[in-house]
């Protein structure tokens, strides 16, 4: 255990540009453009009236709809890091067993007392667990401020924020939801994670080329093959993807319901599953049939990544 906490950590101090400086650089795009809307709104609209009216208004509501208000701010505010943190897994994963191979520096890390099997565990871990952890916390301190700059921004126009919003929303709710959310998301794509290390394990150069063009090749050729036979698109790899992605446990897309906005888990394409962002919903995905041949197809490609990581060499 010491030893894949030792190698996590190197994953983290090898790669906290993109686990550690990325998400800070989100959260201060966030607040920079909080500020900015404010100072706009203070240059055309000198004693803030628009601002005052919908305070004014907002406070009016009663306090169960400002609740459900926050909530759905908080949630809808992550999916701009949700997005982030989804490329950073995925090109984290492609170089995580290429670079060491591109360097030569492969058989000084296999000299160390550590297995193979260690070594792709605190990669598939990092991604896994570590990322999503560490941008959460990023997110919740991102929000942290947000919160004490409107409070600010309604104390300045004569109200208060604590009885206006502060005191009726509850915002370890929506980050606990978040938090399962990126977990479960991990688990979900597992499948993914699993090909982008396998192709990672073996690519003698441009990894990327390697983990798009099969699927896409493989893809084309499903389409065509079944458009020939019945004159028609039929699901191919594309839509297999494609669905997958869909039904995804991450709040990163937003749908409608009976006429009004709502966030969802994932892309509300089907009717598999119910895109209502719970944990109930969240839970459903990962203990289905889905999920189960999902993990079996992580566990080949898995293993396959582990069979070229023996088989690897400095050349």
């Amino acid at each position: 255990m010491n030893r894949l906490i030792a190698l996590i950590r190197r994953e983290f101090w090898e790669n906290k540009g993109a686990f550690r400086t990325t998400p800070l650089v989100i959260g201060g795009l966030c607040i920079t453009f909080l500020l900015m809307s404010i100072f706009t709104t203070a240059h055309f609209d000198n004693e803030l009236y628009t601002f005052k009216e919908a305070v004014r208004l907002l406070a009016s509501q009663t306090a169960e709809f400002r609740a459900d208000h926050g909530h759905e701010v908080i949630l809808g505010s992550s999916v701009f890091f949700t997005g982030v943190l989804a490329f950073v897994v995925f090109f984290y994963l492609l170089g995580a067993l290429y670079d060491d191979r591109k360097d030569r520096s492969i058989l000084f890390w296999k000299s160390l007392p550590a297995s193979d099997t260690l070594t792709i565990a605190s990669k598939l871990l990092s991604a896994m667990v570590l990322a999503p952890l560490i941008f959460w916390a990023i997110f919740i301190l991102t929000q942290i401020l947000m919160a004490g700059i409107a409070s600010l921004m309604v104390l300045s126009v004569g109200e208060n924020p604590w009885t206006l919003f502060l005191s009726v929303i509850n915002p370890l709710k929506p980050w606990g939801i978040l938090l399962v959310s990126y977990l479960a998301a991990s688990i979900w794509f597992l499948p993914m994670y699993s090909w982008l290390l396998l192709v990672s394990s073996f690519a003698p150069r441009i990894p990327l080329l390697f983990a798009v063009l099969p699927p896409v090749v493989f893809a084309i050729l499903q389409v065509w093959i079944a458009f020939l036979k019945t004159f028609t698109f039929n699901a191919s790899l594309f839509g297999l993807i494609g669905e997958w992605v869909a039904n995804s446990p991450a709040i990163f897309s937003v749908g409608v319901n009976d006429g009004e906005a709502m966030l969802t888990l994932g892309v509300p394409m089907t009717g598999v599953f119910d895109h209502a962002p719970t944990v109930a919903n969240i839970l459903d995905r990962l203990f289905s049939t889905q999920m189960l041949a999902g993990l079996i197809v992580s566990a080949v490609f898995l293993a396959g990544a582990l069979w070229m990581r023996h088989r690897a060499t400095d050349s």
